[in-house]
């Protein structure tokens, strides 16, 4: 099994962007007002 999708619900945005950039390096691919799809490269 593969996991595929998460979705989490935060507060702030901007630091749960900076906060899952530092912790996983994840990069922001689209920024929808508020809905955030990330990958890591």
């Amino acid at each position: 099994m593969k996991l595929k999708n998460v979705l989490i619900v935060v507060k702030d945005i901007k630091k749960a962007k900076q906060f899952y950039h530092d912790l996983f390096g994840l990069d922001v691919i689209l920024d929808n007002d508020g809905n955030i799809k990330a990958i890591i490269y």
